[in-house]
């Protein structure tokens, strides 16, 4: 294991001892320092016991220089309840919930009002486990850990002082090879404890005769204050011994002598009483070896008095032969013997016990519970930080490329504007050119327009049919002086028949000033030149008396300008009249409406 440096703190009922160890796994568990100090309080006032505790433990820290916060902690045995059961064997669950019911029969609290802990300690492998259960009121554990932190300290483990004192015994002492019992009697101010310690068993007691009782009848003999009466018992008392012997000089001496063999003599009874108790209802053996503890058993010849009373061998409790100490001895001699419950606690923090019962309050089970759950959420926050960034760097270097990239696009911008300019500057001449160009254009097909048309028109016109008259049109409307006279009037009489037609001359149909060298181009009223989009064609057509259907011809030139004409708009051609043959007539008149596929300027 790692060296590890922690605190241990009893809190007893008129003193609060510290010890300050270091285990190493070489060394093991070793004593560096230790400090003891008197609560200077009423017996009976709980109102000043904390800030008592406070200053105390304050006092020493700073006295004796403490170098760790860690903190094991040990209760007295009066504030605790404690229950020795026996339990059907079970598992590890059910035994839990057994216990927490004989908890609820026993507690004299709600259960919500307490923490209470439990151990199996014996009956393994049988029909039956022995179970060790302690539980303490929430308010007093908070109010011992708020004195704890007040000073600045961390609390980790609340230990139980007789539990602690038991697995100090079991360190220190051959227990498994003994043939018999050994009983510590822990002699404090309130109470005295008593731990039977046996090999595969435990037992606490906990009796109200301890040295307040003393110092209650000393306050009643002498009629002194209680503090005084504490002085004066242990400056002057000792345990009176029976029969005869000398008494001593200080009258007050002889009676103090008196009241504490009677006090003793009180609490020998109830040890036989729990030694009888503990043989015939806990199975137990009785007890060879009787080991004092606690600052009350530091009167004079308390020893004697229970190995006369007991005839066992009664020696002070050692808790240091098996931990080593690196603290001056001297000082620690004169206390060693009240130093169980801490080496206890040192043992808890260092090693397997045979009774591990921790009573931690509530409070500092949820900051655990919370300080366990706080590297989750250091990991949690680092890694929505080290997205954040990963995100921060990402954008942050788009940017860059962006900007890069924003950079050259603009270079090459501005030269394509500097191109631009002159492709303006080319284009702005390519439309100059390609004006130029559709007049040109324009003007050589206006030139072969009309060449072509009336070619197309002769060769659409069938053999016994002839164009008089063509009027051109813009929207329906002739166009005023542009009608081209073939040959006048609508008919001629028949004189004889077979007569020469002669073909239409294009340039002879053509306006004077739409022929060639003619006399320009006319505009329309808004500015434009005039736009020819059709024509109205007066036609004439051979009455020939050998054809059986005289019609047939201007049908043909119908049909022909409706699907061969490359300049006349197929579906528009339209008849405006249709002449009615006479036997008596050479010629009969025909006329139509058509449009161009495409208008001409006028």
């Amino acid at each position: 294991m790692a060296s590890m440096h922690f605190l241990g703190i009893d809190l007893g009922d008129r003193t609060v001892k510290v010890g300050e160890f270091l285990a190493t796994e070489k060394e093991g568990l070793t004593l560096v320092n230790f400090g003891r100090a008197n609560l200077d309080i009423d017996s009976s006032s709980e109102e000043t016991r904390v800030p008592a505790i406070v200053a105390a433990v304050r006092n020493l820290i700073k006295e004796k220089r403490f170098k760790t916060k860690r903190v094991a902690l040990s209760v007295s045995g009066q504030v605790v309840l404690t229950r020795f059961m026996k339990i059907p064997a079970a598992e590890e669950a059910k035994v839990r919930q057994m216990v927490r019911y004989e908890a609820e029969q026993n507690v004299p609290f709600p259960m919500d009002e307490v923490v209470w802990d439990y151990q199996v300690v014996g009956g393994f492998g049988g029909a039956e486990l022995d179970v060790a259960m302690v539980a303490i009121k929430k308010d007093i554990i908070e109010r011992f850990n708020g004195a704890i932190e007040e000073v600045g300290l961390v609390l980790q483990l609340v230990d139980v002082a007789p539990l602690s004192i038991y697995n100090t015994v079991r360190f220190n002492y051959n227990i498994e090879n003994s043939s018999g019992c050994t009983l510590v009697l822990d002699i404090g101010a309130r109470t005295t404890n008593l731990i039977f310690v046996e090999d595969g068993k435990i037992f606490t007691r906990s009796i109200p005769i301890a040295g307040n009782t003393i110092t209650q009848y000393v306050c009643q003999e002498f009629e002194i204050p209680f503090q005084e009466a504490e002085k004066l018992k242990f400056d002057q008392g000792f345990v009176g011994l029976g029969g005869a012997y000398e008494e001593p000089e200080l009258e007050s001496a002889a009676k103090l002598s008196k009241i504490i063999r009677n006090v003793m003599t009180r609490l020998h009874a109830e040890v036989s009483r729990s030694i009888s108790f503990y043989k015939t209802q806990q199975a137990g053996r009785a007890p060879q070896r009787l080991l004092l503890s606690g600052g009350t058993s530091v009167l004079p010849y308390t020893d004697f008095f229970f190995q006369e009373k007991m005839e066992i061998d009664v020696e002070y409790l050692n808790p240091f032969q098996n931990v080593r100490i690196e603290t001056p001895v001297e000082e620690l001699e004169k206390v060693a013997h009240s130093m169980g419950e801490v080496v206890g606690l040192g043992l808890r923090m260092t090693t397997e016990c045979p009774v591990e019962i921790n009573l931690l309050p509530p409070t500092i089970i949820k900051r655990r519970q919370f300080n366990r759950r706080v590297p989750y959420f250091a990991a949690a926050m680092v890694g929505v930080i080290l997205i954040c960034l990963s995100w921060w760097m990402y954008y942050w270097r788009v940017t860059r490329m962006l900007d890069k990239h924003l950079a050259t696009v603009t270079q090459q911008v501005e030269a394509l504007e500097g191109l631009n300019g002159e492709l303006k500057k080319a284009l702005a001449g390519e439309k100059m050119v390609q004006l130029k160009m559709s007049q040109v254009t324009a003007v050589g097909k206006m030139r072969c327009f009309w060449l072509e048309f009336f070619e197309d028109l002769n060769s659409m016109t069938p053999a016994n049919v002839w164009i008089a008259q063509l009027t051109p049109e813009c929207n329906g409307q002739a166009i005023g002086g542009a009608s081209v006279v073939v040959v006048g009037g609508s008919s001629a009489p028949r004189a004889r028949r077979g007569g020469s037609i002669r073909s239409v001359d294009p340039m002879e149909m053509m306006p004077p000033d739409m022929a060639p060298g003619g006399g320009g181009k006319k505009t329309s009223d808004t500015g434009g030149p005039k736009m020819i989009d059709g024509f109205e064609i007066l036609g004439l057509c051979l009455n020939d008396l050998d054809f059986g259907a005289p019609l047939d011809p201007v049908m043909e030139f119908r049909n022909n300008l409706e699907r061969k004409s490359k300049f006349i708009n197929h579906s528009k051609v339209e008849v405006l009249e249709q002449g009615n043959p006479k036997e008596t007539e050479w010629t009969f008149s025909f006329r139509f409406k058509v449009k161009l596929k495409e208008p001409v300027p006028y």
